[in-house]
C-alpha cells in the first residue's frame, strides 16, 4: 500500500499502484479522439451520402434542413478543438510534474485543490511562453540502456522509447512542437465560445463577414469572412497593469463574434491526436512488460506547415459590439 503526497489536508491511499498504472495505460484509448474527428469530418463531406441513415430517426419530429445539420456538424468539430486543446495540456502537466504511475489519479484529481494533484490548467496554458519550463528544462534519464540528458519536451511526447533522429532532427521536430503549443495554447486562451458552448449551449452559429466602405459602393473592401461564426454575450472587461482582465462596477454586455474555420480545426485536432498518441504510446511500450520490444509508429512534426495550422481563412478573428 502506497500513500501519494499531500497538500493541504487531503491525501490518497492506493493499495496497488502498479496495477493501477497497468490499468491506464492498457485500456486509455488515444484513437477516440480519431474516432470522433474522423465521425464529424466524415459525416459532413459526405453528408449526401449519409444523411438518409444518420437522420432516419427524425422523419417524425422535424423537418432536416441540410445545412443546419452540416452546421452542427461543423460547431461540434469546432468545439471539439478547444477539448482536445485541454486535454492534451491536462496531460503534458500531469505527466511532467507527477510519475507516470499517477497519471490516471494526476488527471482526475487535476481541478481538486485540496490535493497534491492539483493543476492551475488554464492558467499554466494562458501564463505558456518561449521561457516555460516546458520548453528550457531538461531531464536525466536512460534509452536503450544508455544514461543521456534530454529536453523535457522530448521526454514528454517520446519518454524513453529509442529513435534513430539526430541531434538536428530532433531539434527541429521540437520546435516544431513548441510553435504548435503556443498556438494552441494562444487559442484556447480566448474561450468565451466554449464556454458558451459548455454552459447552457448560449450562442449561434452563423455566417460572418465584416467590410468597410460606403453602403453599395463598388469600392468596398471585405476584412473578413466565413460559413462559420459563433454569436455569444460576454461582460466587457478591464485590463489591469497586470495584464488581467478584471470586472467593472458597472460592466458592459457585449455581443461577440468569432468567425471560425472548420478546416483549420480539422487539421489542429488530428495534429492534436498525434500528440496525445505520442505520449501515451511510447508510455505503453515502455511500461508494459508484455509490450517491451515490439515496434509501434510514432510521430514527428517537423513536416507540419505551421502557416497552414496558424493562419484561419477567416481574416478577422474576433468583432464584438455593445448591447
Amino acid at each position: 500500500m502506497k500513500k501519494l503526497k499531500q497538500l493541504k489536508n487531503k491525501k490518497f491511499i492506493v493499495n496497488d499502484l502498479e496495477s493501477l498504472q497497468k490499468e491506464f495505460y492498457k485500456t486509455y484509448n488515444p484513437d477516440y479522439w480519431l474516432y470522433k474527428i474522423s465521425l464529424l469530418k466524415n459525416c459532413h463531406d459526405n453528408f449526401d451520402h449519409a444523411k438518409e441513415v444518420v437522420t432516419k430517426d427524425l422523419a417524425n419530429v422535424v423537418d432536416v434542413i441540410d445545412e443546419d445539420y452540416k452546421r452542427t456538424l461543423r460547431t461540434e468539430l469546432h468545439f471539439l478543438y478547444f477539448q482536445m486543446v485541454e486535454t492534451l495540456f491536462e496531460i503534458i502537466f500531469a505527466v511532467s510534474k507527477h510519475d507516470n504511475r499517477h497519471l490516471w489519479l494526476a488527471l482526475t484529481f487535476s481541478n481538486d485543490r485540496q490535493c497534491g494533484f492539483y493543476s492551475d490548467t488554464y492558467e499554466q496554458i494562458k501564463q505558456l511562453s518561449d521561457t516555460s519550463y516546458l520548453f528550457t528544462s531538461r531531464i536525466k534519464t536512460a534509452i536503450a540502456g544508455k544514461d543521456i540528458e534530454i529536453m523535457l519536451l522530448r521526454w514528454i511526447f517520446y519518454f524513453v522509447y529509442p529513435s534513430k533522429m539526430d541531434d538536428d532532427e530532433w531539434k527541429n521536430n521540437l520546435d516544431k512542437i513548441k510553435r504548435l503549443l503556443l498556438l494552441f495554447a494562444k487559442d484556447f486562451s480566448d474561450r468565451g465560445e466554449y464556454n458558451a458552448y459548455k454552459h447552457s449551449l448560449r450562442f449561434y452559429n452563423s455566417s460572418f463577414s465584416m467590410s468597410i466602405g460606403l453602403t453599395g459602393s463598388k469600392n468596398m473592401y471585405t476584412l473578413g469572412a466565413s460559413g462559420n461564426s459563433i454569436t455569444y454575450l460576454e461582460e466587457q472587461k478591464k485590463k489591469e497593469q497586470d495584464g488581467q482582465y478584471k470586472s467593472t462596477g458597472h460592466s458592459h454586455i457585449l455581443r461577440t463574434t468569432k468567425p471560425f474555420d472548420f478546416e483549420r480545426d480539422y487539421t489542429c485536432c488530428r495534429v492534436i491526436y498525434e500528440m496525445i498518441k505520442n505520449i501515451i504510446n511510447t508510455r505503453k511500450h515502455s511500461l508494459l512488460p508484455e509490450l517491451n520490444g515490439k515496434e509501434f509508429q510514432f510521430s514527428t512534426f517537423v513536416d507540419i506547415d505551421i502557416q497552414k495550422v496558424a493562419i484561419p481563412k477567416t481574416g478577422i478573428i474576433k468583432s464584438s459590439f455593445t448591447v
